[in-house]
């Protein structure tokens, strides 16, 4: 068990840069903060708080796709 807990503590560092990597950073800190610190906003109000996750979530693919089609802009003549 506690090598389970330790092996999860060492790959943590790593899944948080390939988050920010990714640019899931907003949406990461959002799924964090929302349900612990505004938890009784958050109860109250979970389809809007749900749906602000996903619509964060869909700009960061959104954005990917741009930078891809940037990418494949670039190759090609």
């Amino acid at each position: 068990m506690a090598f389970v807990f330790g092996l999860g503590l060492l790959f943590l560092p790593v899944l948080f840069r390939l988050a920010l990597r990714l640019r899931l950073g907003i949406p990461m800190a959002y799924a964090i903060v929302v349900p612990t610190v505004f938890r009784s906003w958050y109860l109250t109000n979970t389809a809007l708080a749900d749906s602000i996750f996903f619509a964060l979530v869909g700009l960061m693919a959104l954005s990917w796709l741009i930078t891809l089609a940037k990418k494949f802009a670039a190759i090609l003549p």
